[in-house]
């Protein structure tokens, strides 16, 4: 029986895909802006009433068997990713307004860029395996045109590249849904997991388990740009347009991290992995993707491929916090999330800006062309510095206080909780390293530096809003982290540990 909750339910995930796609055809308003900008903040609207109205309900698109669904669920973990990504989708397309008048064809790129902001609903809140999978699925090849944008030969052959590290993790998590479907007691996620632990001890299969468990979370890590599928991420952002990268490093990522959350609080559970090789195995990537990022990033001067490789690092602090398996590495994660989300699509916002204003004709966009841009554009290097801040994780930002959580969770495992802690101070000390020389030299170039020729630029309202709203909000994670955590700790932690 269809209710309102029914329609309340799916709205925020079939409306903006079948928007997008309406585009192919002639647009119900002669400026396509007008029309996606409606259609994009309308879907973010009823996405948050979504996550405040509907009460957890099973909502059942379509029964593909007996005991397959396409299905969705607003519980905690979806209404909290949810509600993010309608925070943020609608900034970045603000943003892209005014970004892509120089970058056409712009109906292809907003009829896929909507409908991704509908499958990253979907994913949020798959109630199942099988959905969760056909949405992530969908999602890379929606997001293929977007890295695609340019059509030249750098974007062709990055978009390979992200296919294949896309299809390669895709297929390691489709053998993890036929072994789950096999041993799980029901295939919809519930807290705590759903394998039938008395049929696969009888069989003695949990080494076979353990071992499918670790390639499924390989295979959704390639879209957290977890080591050894990580190497699409630096590839495919400097190529496609800003406002694509912005999402893609803030928000597409975290699909990945999404998938194996509920792979592992929600299939496999956290009881069964707790102690296994597979919790060491997992850390221990995650870690050294931590490390690599950060180290990559240190090294590279071309701006955009330093962000991207700051992702490859940032992101893995969530897969590192959620395999902690304890309360504090969940609330760090969370807060780890959202902060990392903002920063990131505010770092690639703001390279966007300098290079829409200042490299525009220039085929490389490199750290070193950043000198004194600062005194040109101050609202975007602020903006910059303070999303680099809370990367850094800084004091009083969303980046400290989620460091604080998964520093404090790492030190109830031991040997392996203490190398973590290392390698998060080591990362750290690196995102200074790298991000702050690009605010010094903007702000502060030097005594030789030839004021005479700056040029100062008035920046766009809608690119102004996107980065003030977004560095802001890498900021007040921060000072609202009590609450957050106090939501995680009443909502979600009482039914995954």
């Amino acid at each position: 029986m269809m209710t309102s909750n029914t329609y309340l339910t799916l709205a925020p995930v079939l409306f903006p895909i079948l928007t997008g796609f309406a585009l192919f055809s002639r647009p119900i308003f002669e400026d396509r802006h007008i029309y996606v900008g409606v259609m994009t903040f309308f879907t973010a609207i009823i996405t948050f009433l979504a996550a405040f109205i509907t009460h957890d309900e099973l909502i059942t698109l379509w029964r593909v068997t007996e005991t397959l669904s396409i299905a969705f669920r607003f519980d905690y973990p979806a209404r909290a990713f949810a509600c993010l990504v309608a925070f943020i989708w609608p900034l970045v397309t603000l943003y892209a307004f005014e970004y892509l008048r120089r970058r056409p064809p712009v109906d292809r790129f907003y009829c896929f860029f909507l409908s991704t902001f509908g499958i990253l609903i979907g994913v949020a809140c798959a109630a199942n395996l099988l959905t969760l999978y056909l949405f992530y699925e969908l999602m890379t090849f929606m997001t293929l045109p977007l890295v695609m944008h340019s059509q030249q030969r750098e974007a062709i052959r990055a978009t390979i590249s992200y296919l294949l590290y896309s299809l390669t993790g895709a297929a390691l998590a489709l053998g993890g849904f036929f072994f789950f479907q096999v041993y799980g007691i029901s295939m919809d996620f519930t807290p705590g997991g759903v394998l039938d632990m008395a049929r696969i001890t009888a069989e003695h299969n949990e080494g076979m388990i353990l071992t499918v468990t670790f390639l499924t979370l390989i295979g959704f890590g390639a879209k957290a740009g977890l080591v050894p599928l990580h190497a699409w991420l630096p590839t495919a952002h400097p190529v496609a347009p800003t406002p694509a990268s912005a999402v893609l490093s803030g928000l597409i990522t975290k699909a990945g991290v999404i998938a194996m959350f509920r792979v592992v609080y929600y299939v496999v559970g956290a009881d069964f992995l707790r102690g296994t090789w597979v919790q060491a195995a997992i850390i221990c990537m995650a870690l050294l993707t931590i490390l690599t990022g950060s180290m990559m990033a240190y090294s590279e001067k071309h701006l955009k491929k330093r962000i991207a490789w700051s992702s490859v690092s940032n992101v893995s602090y969530v897969v590192f916090a959620m395999m902690l398996l304890n309360a504090d590495g969940i609330q760090g994660a969370v807060l780890q999330i959202a902060a990392h989300a903002m920063a990131k699509s505010c770092l690639f916002l703001s390279a966007g800006v300098v290079i829409y204003f200042t490299l525009e004709g220039a085929n490389y966009h490199y750290a070193d062309q950043l000198r004194g841009v600062g005194k040109e554009l101050p609202i975007t290097m602020t903006c910059f510095a303070l999303a680099s801040v809370s990367l850094i994780g800084l004091p009083v930002t969303g980046g400290f206080t989620a460091k604080w959580y998964i520093a404090y969770g790492a030190l109830g495992l031991g040997t392996l909780g203490t190398v973590g802690i290392i390698v998060l101070m080591v990362s750290a000390l690196l995102t200074a390293g790298y991000l702050l020389p690009i605010v010094t030299d903007a702000f502060f170039p030097g005594d030789d530096y030839d004021y005479s020729s700056l040029v100062p630029f008035k920046l766009p309202l809608n690119m102004k809003i996107a980065l003030l709203l977004l560095s802001a909000g890498a900021v007040v994670c921060g000072v609202l982290a009590g609450y957050i955590v106090e939501f995680v700790g009443s909502k979600i932690i009482p039914v995954l540990l």
